[in-house]
């Protein structure tokens, strides 16, 4: 998720050797990247040189605790996901790690299939979040592509001085024989200015589509009125 697509950096911080080495071989798998950190504040420059998507934080930490690691995490990255571990488990400690963004708090002992569940689970929240944003992201490309068409197409109608209103934009046959009409017969459309913008649109309609925006017998009918005009 951080580099490619389903690929989930997660960093440990658990300053028991033995066990942080068995949480690292339980949880690798080729799509994960795992890096171990036995002391807090490594923990926390670690995420500051480089970002993590999900953060196993044990409560009892030297330098810093899973709380304050917690904290700064979701300060430094606030898409990660952070899962307190601990042998100390209080309502207070539970509350507070809650409060403050933790995805999971986990008590010792506890099984590797719970934790496996747990990352797993943080990892497809943060990868669906992730995909949202990338889907938000192209629609407002593809609206800005069709507003810049509908200028393209605005403009095109200006240089041939077409009389009367214009059709509002090229969204339906019935438009583009109107539109057709309005051009005067003894018009030059051959002209290379001309040439250029209705390629300029034709390229634009492909795009549009392409992210099916505008449908086949639209775009048919531009392509042929286009081509014949420049042809």
């Amino acid at each position: 998720m951080t580099e490619a697509a389903g690929h989930t950096r997660i960093l440990i911080a658990e300053d028991d050797e033995i066990l942080g080495a068995l949480l690292r071989d339980f949880l690798q798998n080729p799509e994960r990247e795992i890096t171990i950190q036995k002391n807090g504040l490594e923990a926390i420059r670690s995420l500051k040189d480089r970002p993590a998507d999900v953060i196993i934080a044990d409560l009892m930490l030297p330098g810093a605790d899973g709380l304050k690691v917690l904290k700064e995490a979701k300060a430094l990255h606030p898409g990660c996901e952070v899962i307190i571990i601990t042998g100390y488990a209080s309502l207070d400690t539970a509350i507070q790690a809650i409060r403050g963004g933790a995805y999971d708090y986990i008590r010792k002992p506890f099984k590797l299939e719970e934790l496996e569940v747990g990352v797993k689970n943080a990892s497809e929240k943060i990868s669906l979040i992730r995909e949202n944003r990338r889907l938000m992201q192209r629609l407002r490309e593809a609206l800005g592509e069709k507003e810049g068409l509908q200028k393209a197409w605005d403009e095109f109608l200006n240089q041939a001085e077409s009389p009367g209103p214009k059709p509002p934009g090229p969204f339906s046959e019935a438009d583009l024989s109107i539109t057709l009409k309005q051009i005067p017969p003894d018009f030059d459309l051959q002209r290379q200015d001309f040439k250029e913008k209705a390629l300029q649109i034709l390229d634009r309609l492909t795009k549009l589509k392409k992210q099916d925006l505008i449908g086949e017998d639209e775009f048919s009918s531009f392509k042929k009125i286009l081509l014949e005009k420049i042809s």
